[in-house]
């Protein structure tokens, strides 16, 4: 009679034997680097005296370079060449790009097969196609770096470090084969010039801003959905810099492959956050830029609609949007379609984004104004998909600093805003104070 431990250790060793087995099936033939052309979708962008140029592979191009399928384990790699045109050195951060990235030696011990002298060759060529991350003055540095696998667009922050200074610039770079939702959008032409309202006085654009609707509507705009509590200004770079150096991505945009991925990630909820959201609509047209921050699963992120509005305001553009949290799913009602459940105290959400921009020091100056009736848990308001919410009313607006602006160096517009605000600010402050003492 065959007892349960030697049944075990029967399948243990089955087990093992596959382990061993499986590798020897597996083979490592790369390809010169020099024969894939990754290089024609590669971004270049000088800070300083530092240029640098970035790319990022497929799935197919990195199994031709590196020999071996990285991106089923769930590796990325971004090529990076840094040139160095100042006197100073710098270090690469890698983990900018990914603060859980992979060593080469990490990546080769994963991609292993059979055969010793293989190995060996493997993570000889690893480390080789790997980035030195010193860059000495008047220098050159070229090679991998290896991050998580991204969808759609990758963002790549590439921080330097030096001698009393740090360069540090980000790229948004679409992953061959995957559409971006916001890829097809080109913001540049939504307006013709004569149609900007130029706005200098600060009390003129409040007005404004608190006179504009409440929220966005449906396609056929005529029922509200999610209030519009968020004002960016700042220029498009800008304001894509500061939230990728906050965490914040831009999904896929919805395609048949990404159809699928999403009804995936809907119902596991552990899927890459780079899939689709649903559309609003604000001056007749869908979201220009959606930006979503994931918080573990596609069920818990933060997501951010922008609009680009027809208002300039002293010289920089103006984003009209909202921001709101995934908590969940939930089923419509009379329907059997299902929606993501929101955070119905959407106040947070604006705090967070607050929050967010000022510590990684993008914030220049801040206010809040009027933009919808009051709403309690007692008497809450509605989304489209039956979702309730509940909101002091106010419109959080955020002046976007072109360069790097301390917490304690932050302006506010002379207007009335929530005392909860005045609050975290106080607090923010003054743990900065007490760190620096």
């Amino acid at each position: 009679m065959i007892t349960k431990k030697v049944r075990f250790l029967a399948v243990f060793l089955l087990l093992m034997l596959l382990i061993v087995w499986l590798p020897a099936c597996k083979t490592y033939n790369p390809t010169s680097i020099d024969n894939v052309p990754f290089l024609q979708r590669s971004q270049t962008k000088t800070i300083g005296g530092v240029t640098v140029t970035a790319a990022v592979l497929s799935h197919k191009e990195s199994e031709q370079i590196f020999g071996r399928p990285l991106a089923k384990k769930g590796i990325q790699p971004v090529w990076l060449e840094i040139k160095n045109g100042e006197d100073l050195p710098y270090a690469l951060i890698s983990r900018s790009l990914d603060p859980t990235y992979f060593s080469a030696s990490e990546v080769a011990y994963m991609h292993r097969v059979a055969g010793k002298s293989t190995n060996k060759r493997i993570a000889d060529d690893y480390r080789k196609l790997a980035i030195d991350i010193r860059i000495p003055p008047g220098g050159t540095m070229s090679g991998f770096v290896f991050a998580r696998f991204d969808l759609g667009t990758k963002v790549v922050p590439v921080v330097l470090f030096g001698p009393q200074q740090v360069r540090s610039v980000v790229f948004y770079i679409p992953v061959a084969g995957f559409k971006a939702d916001d890829e097809s959008i080109d913001v540049d032409n939504l307006y013709k010039q004569d149609q900007f309202i130029m706005y200098e006085e600060e009390e003129t654009f409040r007005t404004k801003l608190s006179g504009f609707q409440c929220c966005t509507r449906d396609e056929s705009d005529v029922n509200d959905n999610l209030p519009l509590n968020v004002v960016l200004i700042g220029n498009r770079n800008v304001i894509h810099d500061t939230l990728a150096r906050a965490g914040w991505d831009v999904p896929g945009a919805f395609e048949f492959s990404t159809a699928l991925k999403t009804a995936e990630a809907f119902f596991s909820g552990n899927l890459p956050l780079s899939v689709p959201a649903a559309p609003q609509y604000l001056f007749g047209r869908e979201q220009d830029i959606l930006l979503h921050k994931g918080r573990g699963s596609l069920h818990n992120r933060n997501r951010l609609n922008l609009w680009l509005a027809p208002w300039i305001f002293k010289g920089k553009s103006v984003w009209i949007g909202n921001i709101s949290r995934d908590i969940g799913i939930k089923r419509k009602s009379k329907s059997l379609n299902f929606a993501n459940k929101i955070d119905p105290d959407i106040d947070n959400a604006y705090y967070y984004l607050f929050m967010d921009v000022m510590m990684v020091q993008g914030l220049d100056k801040f206010g809040v104004v009027k933009g919808i009736d009051k709403c309690t848990p007692e008497n809450p308001g509605k989304t489209l998909s039956g979702n309730p919410y509940w909101t002091e009313g106010k419109r959080a607006v955020l002046l976007f600093s072109d360069d790097r602006i301390a917490m304690n160096e932050i302006d506010f517009f002379n207007w009335d805003f929530a005392k909860s605000v005045k609050i975290a600010i106080q607090n923010l402050k003054q743990k900065n104070t007490d760190r620096e003492e």
